[in-house]
């Protein structure tokens, strides 16, 4: 598969020749364009995309006609005095019942179950306009039987659903526009941000799960937050439907935003959810409005083991060590270099300086020929820690706190493994995370991209569950390392990272990937995969042997990257 990845180190002509081939002539004109500043609006493509992908007059006809249409009803929940499209709801293609109730902060969920009897419950802020096949989608998750066959073939998708979310975009009268593609379940997103949208599906006995617990949740209209986060908790198996059902419907002002939750409340919807996990956390605000920073404490500072490769490459380590000491925060450390057959006397004399300066510095000899995952595991063999960060010599820390907020991500409940936002030189993204089947094996987020492009939020503001991330910053519980046998030392150069990553997750944990904790990674932009007849025969070896290990995850799809988004490019946009 050919990807925008397959680009590095080309020069202009051989880029234009790239697009030309396998995108055609618009796409590569409206590149040049936007590399020039002139700004290209996207919402005629979008709008293309939605009318390609609308069900027809004939589907939307046999929809009607199908007895599921009938099977359930629905109570439709809006905010007390919201504008609720009554018509587009009746407009539905599923004739189930449908009934429609009001809410604030003082109604119980109690009561809208006395009151309402539903089998499922849609929580519809005001302002938003739902697709006629809304229902009649959460008609088919419900029933589980109905769901059409998908590739995507993951244990929930065979479960009975008790929380339905959809994708969303924005709308101006009839011009649709900033679709938003979900991951499927993400709860730390959903922590950093009300990522489920001002529409969303209960099923009755969730809600009924609810109303026993001790916590009073509170029906605030614009995002549903507090509810969101609770159903979350206690949903037994969420379910993301990847098609575009509703539309926030913007002003002019609102049109070239992102939409957010409106709602100031927000922040204490989190703190309740911290207190009813009895966890002690910071509630920190984004810079950008509407996002969040959840900051967990530390009740003790377990020992890290940082296990840094290096051949040679003197300045890189000197700088990469230097910033770990001036700039962390975190002090309970040490620091393991393996050496990899370096040939300059300067480096082995600065290894002496370095272990006589700083004697949580350690320097083990690796003998053996270049093999980046044996080589890390014999470097790990020495470490002490309860924690292992794997670290590339040519790292920098930019902030205090980058190695606490990677300790603060492995230690939560479920995670095995953490990675950092790494950026280049000029401050472009080297890695937002990995995406699992991107460029055909996997490739990383938001490479190359700016931070803050409203194009891709939340997805580069979010603390978030990831399939995977690189080796040259990747923090693992020792315990799970132990678990899953460390870095496969048949992944000799390339891919040994995601592979470890895959095998944490097939052992049950979870791998995040924090915004807040930055790096400068100096690879080199312009470096390529490999630069000789030799070394791409071997990196191709690689690469088919990943394929086929993970043969059935890659054909399913990464979960937390929406099958709606491009795998050719890393900015989250549309396969147009």
């Amino acid at each position: 598969m050919r990807s925008d990845f397959d680009l590095e180190g080309k020069n202009r002509l051989q880029k234009t020749v790239y697009y030309l081939r396998y995108y055609g002539a618009a796409y590569t004109v409206k590149k040049a364009l936007k590399k020039l500043g002139i700004p290209i609006r996207e919402e005629s493509e979008y709008m293309t995309w939605c009318r390609r992908g609308m069900a027809s007059k004939q589907e939307r006809k046999e929809q009607r006609e199908n007895p599921l249409s009938q099977k359930y009803a629905f109570v439709v929940v809006s905010e007390k005095g919201a504008h609720i499209d009554r018509a587009a709801w009746e407009a539905q293609t599923c004739k189930g019942a449908v009934l429609f109730a009001e809410a604030d902060g003082d109604t119980k969920l109690s009561e809208l179950l006395e009151t309402y009897d539903g089998h499922a419950f849609v929580f519809c802020s005001g302002d938003v306009l739902v697709r006629p096949e809304y229902l009649y989608e959460v008609s088919k998750v419900l029933d589980k039987r109905e769901r059409e066959p998908v590739s995507r073939i993951r244990p929930e998708h065979a479960e009975e659903a008790d929380l339905i979310y959809t994708d969303e975009d924005s709308c101006m009268g009839k011009k649709r526009f900033r679709p938003f593609f979900k991951p499927d379940a993400s709860l730390q997103m959903l922590l950093n941000f009300p990522y489920l949208g001002r529409c969303f599906t209960v099923r009755r006995s969730l809600l009924e799960e609810l109303c026993r617990g001790k916590e009073r949740i509170r029906l605030d209209g614009d995002g549903w937050y507090d509810l969101s986060i609770q159903a979350f908790r206690r949903a037994k198996h969420i379910y993301h439907i990847p098609k575009v059902l509703f539309s926030n419907v913007v002003s002019e002002k609102e049109k070239d935003r992102f939409i957010r939750s409106k709602n100031t409340a927000n922040a204490d919807c989190l703190r309740r959810f911290l207190k009813s996990e009895n966890v002690s956390a910071e509630l920190l605000p984004s810079d950008v409005p509407g996002f969040f920073h959840l900051k967990y404490e530390l009740s003790a500072e377990p020992l890290v083991s940082i296990l840094i490769p290096n051949k040679d490459h003197t300045e890189d380590l000197r700088l990469c060590l230097t910033s770990l000491a001036k700039k962390s925060n975190y002090r309970n450390y040490e620091v393991i270099i393996a050496e990899n057959n370096s040939e300059d006397p300067e480096t082995f004399a600065y290894y002496e300086r370095i272990q006589r300066e700083e004697e949580r510095i350690r320097v083990v000899v690796w003998e053996k020929e270049f093999n980046y995952s044996a080589i890390n595991n014999f470097a790990a063999g020495y470490a002490k820690g309860d924690l292992l960060l794997f670290l590339n010599n040519d790292t920098e820390f930019m902030e205090a706190d980058s190695l606490r907020e990677l300790v603060l991500s492995v230690l939560k409940p479920g995670v095995g493994a953490a990675g950092a936002m790494l950026y280049y030189a000029d401050k472009t993204i080297q890695h937002g995370g990995v995406i699992i089947g991107m460029g055909g094996f996997a490739a990383h987020a938001l490479w190359s991209l700016t931070d803050r492009d409203e194009r891709y939020f939340p997805f580069s503001l979010c603390e978030r569950e990831v399939s995977a991330v690189t080796g040259a910053c990747l923090m693992v519980r020792q315990s799970v390392y132990d678990e899953v046998g460390g870095m496969g030392e048949d992944f000799a150069v390339a891919l040994n990272d995601i592979d470890f990553c895959m095998k944490i997750r097939a052992a049950g944990y979870q791998i995040l990937w924090n915004p807040y904790a930055r790096l400068f990674h100096y690879e080199s932009k312009s470096r390529g995969y490999e630069d000789t007849a030799e070394k791409q025969a071997r990196f191709q070896r690689e690469i088919d042997r990943f394929q086929e290990k993970w043969k059935h995850e890659i054909e399913c799809g990464d979960p937390y990257y929406n099958p709606n988004l491009t795998l050719h490019r890393a900015d989250y946009s549309m396969d147009i």
